[in-house]
């Protein structure tokens, strides 16, 4: 009998795959914390190092799917090339110094990727989650990653890859003619190329033609995925709680849109 809290998702070769996902609930930000540490305590310890954990507050989908494979169509060759050609000009901070750096950069900015963006930070992740309103369907949560078991069991290396290390081979096809070959995601560091990245205490996984590839891994692996769950009703009540903790608008987005967003948040707020 399927566990009560397994989700039923869709994998790229249109079969459906029934995983098990640990789900937890809160209903305040001490609640939220307590899981996150309830995650971190259940992973088996490794000696000499600290338990490394990521997380994610879900978007328009609560599925971890990149956005490249929201677009039926879409021609990642041909979208990192013109982003390249039409981008030069717009770069703000350094130019990227190779295709890695703006692969990085075009993630950081929306374009569509094969990179999912998760951060070292679960209240970072927590405000990502609630900042923006979802549909009545879609209560907010927040996923959280094992991603050194994610890496022993896809590409055998007890660590986060990094972008120019053998592991990340074969993710980043050098030209039109290449196929894509690595089927399942691996976890990177990415090169901070800018400084939002750096902020958000960015991290990523990389995948590959299996657009539901972590579910697929955590269908056969228990320890790499789990789910925290907010009540809706309390969203309004965590985000104040951040604040107060000093996360807001501007630690998220340290530049003047971000502050003008927060001070249109702390306008409504007085109303």
């Amino acid at each position: 009998m399927p566990h009560p809290d397994s989700k039923l998702v869709e994998t790229s070769a249109d079969e459906s795959v029934r995983a098990e996902i640990e789900e937890h609930r809160a209903e305040s930000l001490l609640g939220y914390l307590r899981a996150v540490f309830e995650i971190r305590n259940s992973l088996p310890s490794r000696a000499r190092r600290r338990q490394e954990l990521w997380f994610r507050g879900a978007d328009r989908e609560h599925d971890p799917i990149p956005s490249l494979f929201r677009y039926e169509h879409a021609n990642e060759w041909e979208i990192r090339r013109e982003f390249r050609r039409r981008g030069i000009q717009m770069v703000s901070e350094r130019e990227p110094q190779d295709e890695w750096e703006w692969y990085f950069l075009m993630r950081h900015h929306n374009a569509p990727t094969r990179l999912l963006d998760w951060t070292d930070s679960a209240l970072i992740a927590l405000y990502f989650a609630l900042r923006s309103p979802l549909p009545e369907e879609s209560p907010p949560a927040v996923w959280v990653l094992n991603p050194v078991r994610l890496n022993e069991i896809v590409c055998n290396t007890a660590s986060v890859v990094l972008a120019n290390e053998p592991q990340a081979a074969g993710y980043l096809p050098e030209s039109a003619r290449e196929e894509l070959g690595p089927e399942l995601p691996i976890a990177v560091d990415p090169i901070h190329v800018s400084r939002r990245l750096a902020v958000q205490r960015s991290r990523f996984t990389l995948h590959g033609r299996d657009r539901n590839g972590l579910i697929s891994v955590a269908a056969r692996h228990p320890g790499i995925l789990f789910r925290i769950s907010i009540e809706r009703n309390s969203a309004a009540a965590v985000i104040d709680d951040m604040r107060i903790c000093g996360v807001s608008e501007t630690t998220i987005f340290p530049d003047l849109e971000g502050l003008s967003r927060e001070l249109l948040q702390e306008c409504g707020a007085r109303t």
